[in-house]
């Protein structure tokens, strides 16, 4: 289990990308289509990111069983581990960013109201 210490820096660094991308592209997407494509391709990159891990385990643990284990492989492994970790953190940014969007959405509709061409409220 991870430490309660590690839990609030991942928090922290969750609002900082936040605050980034706030201040960059805006508090919310133009579309729910816009905030799904963004949060798959942050997705994507992580998968990418995690598949690179395994493969470097996988070289890893070869080596072992080779008994040439260098630490290059070991540090191969951290590295992308620590690349999953920071897009993981952009993934949970992106969703708070996504779940902005889909609560001012949701406001902007419940004060729509529809008619239909004789004027009655649908």
């Amino acid at each position: 289990m991870i430490a309660e210490k590690a839990t609030e820096c991942i928090e922290q660094a969750v609002c900082h990308e936040l605050r980034n991308i706030v201040k960059k592209y805006g508090p919310t997407y133009h579309s729910e289509h816009e905030g799904f494509a963004v949060l798959m391709e942050e997705c994507q990159e992580a998968a990418e990111c995690d598949k690179d891990m395994q493969h470097s385990l996988e070289e890893l643990w070869k080596s072992i069983r080779e008994n040439d284990i260098s630490a290059f492989e070991l540090s191969q492994v951290q590295g992308f581990a620590k690349c999953l970790a920071e897009e993981a953190v952009q993934v949970a940014a992106v969703c708070e960013r996504f779940m902005e969007t889909l609560r001012k959405n949701t406001e902007v509709k419940s004060r729509e109201t529809t008619y239909r061409e004789d004027k009655t409220i649908l």
